[in-house]
């Protein structure tokens, strides 16, 4: 197919911090806002594109400075650039420029939209058209007392959620069994539940999380341990009465085929701030299957609707969502974009239009922007 060319005239990078509706705990960390930069790329034909990525410096070792720096790095290295197929998105991007996979995902979205715009098609149909019409999300409990995560748990579940993740890793392995089977009795038996300990427990914590695992109603354990030593998960795999996936360990395919090749996964989390974008998830995804793996689509706590439309579009596009679809702007206080994404009875509304589907409303924006830079053609 040929399609129209767009030429690149000039890159605005935000840095914001969008405050949370309430604190999300992780093990490690304690969030009040999500911490992110977007991207906006004008093109020749003045039509506009939108990136957005997430700081997550326990996950990927991106803080928002350094993806400023980087963002501004790859913005000036791509005004005045064509675009007239996707392989010129992928090596205008491929530079050496180590470990900052969030910056490079979020112009690599900032460019798709744009191009995807350009041709005025969606950016589902540019990468070969929905393989599903519905896609169900997934809501994360991680904070309060056990009888506020079941409250909560429980007026989700009756707008139609029927997914649930339950962040644990912060307090002992036995607070945690108790919290997921309180939860789970609360949920009733068809709701599909996992836990997640973001690399929080040490190897006998995890252990005994998930020996017990199964008993209080999990149906599958992610990232137990840290990520660094892929012996660690491995262990934990060996006594698990649930399968183990695997989230921080997995930036690469490579990372998928160990953990597959020592039997310590049964699935893994793929967000585009860990593989350098929504391509690279797609081919993640694809080599995922192949080894049988389920897979889990997720944004990072949290973000727009821009970064939220990225994950929907991938939810359709990518061969199996076994593990659920994580839409991370329904955390926000705000979500400032013109169209939000919505989930509706439990499954993520797919947004409609060429690109992504939305934008950035500046407006809402401004009172959260930390700093701007704008690269154009000199």
């Amino acid at each position: 197919m040929t399609y129209i060319n767009v030429t690149i005239d000039d890159v605005q990078i935000y840095s914001v911090s969008i405050p949370l509706k309430s604190r999300i705990k992780m093990a490690g960390v304690s969030l009040d806002t999500a911490d992110n930069v977007i991207i906006k790329i004008v093109g020749d034909n003045s039509l506009v594109g939108w990136g957005e990525a997430s700081s997550a410096p326990t996950m990927t070792g991106e803080f928002v400075e350094g993806m400023v720096a980087a963002s501004k790095f790859l913005g000036t290295r791509i005004v005045g650039c064509n675009i007239s197929r996707l392989q010129d998105i992928k090596d205008l991007l491929d530079t050496p420029l180590y470990s900052n996979e969030g910056a490079i995902s979020a112009m690599e979205m900032a460019m798709l939209d744009l191009f995807s715009k350009s041709n005025n098609i969606p950016l589902i149909e540019l990468f070969g058209g929905s393989k599903r019409q519905s896609a169900r999300a997934l809501y994360m409990i991680a904070g309060g007392t056990i009888e506020e995560e079941i409250s909560r748990a429980k007026a989700k579940q009756k707008e139609g959620f029927n997914a649930f993740k339950i962040k644990v890793g912060s307090n002992t392995a036995q607070f945690d069994i108790t919290r997921c089977d309180s939860i789970r009795k609360a949920l009733g038996k068809s709701a599909f539940i996992s836990a997640d300990a973001n690399e929080g427990f040490e190897l006998q914590e995890a252990c005994e999380f998930a020996d017990k695992a199964k008993e209080a109603g999990i149906d599958f354990f992610e990232q137990p341990v840290p990520a660094d030593d892929v012996s660690l998960i491995k262990e934990v795999a060996s006594v698990s009465s649930v399968p183990l996936g695997a989230d921080e360990g997995v930036h690469s395919l490579s990372d998928i085929s160990e953990l597959v090749s020592i039997s310590a996964i049964k699935g893994c989390s793929l967000k585009t701030i860990k593989l350098g974008g929504m391509m690279a998830v797609m081919e993640a995804a694809r080599h995922a299957h192949s080894l049988g793996l389920n897979i889990n689509l997720a944004g990072k706590v949290a973000e727009t609707s821009i970064s939220g439309s990225a994950v929907s579009t991938l939810s359709c596009l990518v061969p199996n969502i076994n593990w659920d679809v994580s839409i991370t702007n329904q955390y926000l206080d705000i979500d400032p974009v013109t169209k939000s994404l919505d989930i509706e009875k439990g499954n993520v509304c797919f947004l409609e239009g060429a690109g992504l589907g939305t934008e950035i409303d500046l407006e809402k924006l401004a009172p959260y922007v930390k700093s701007y830079f704008k690269c154009q053609k000199s």
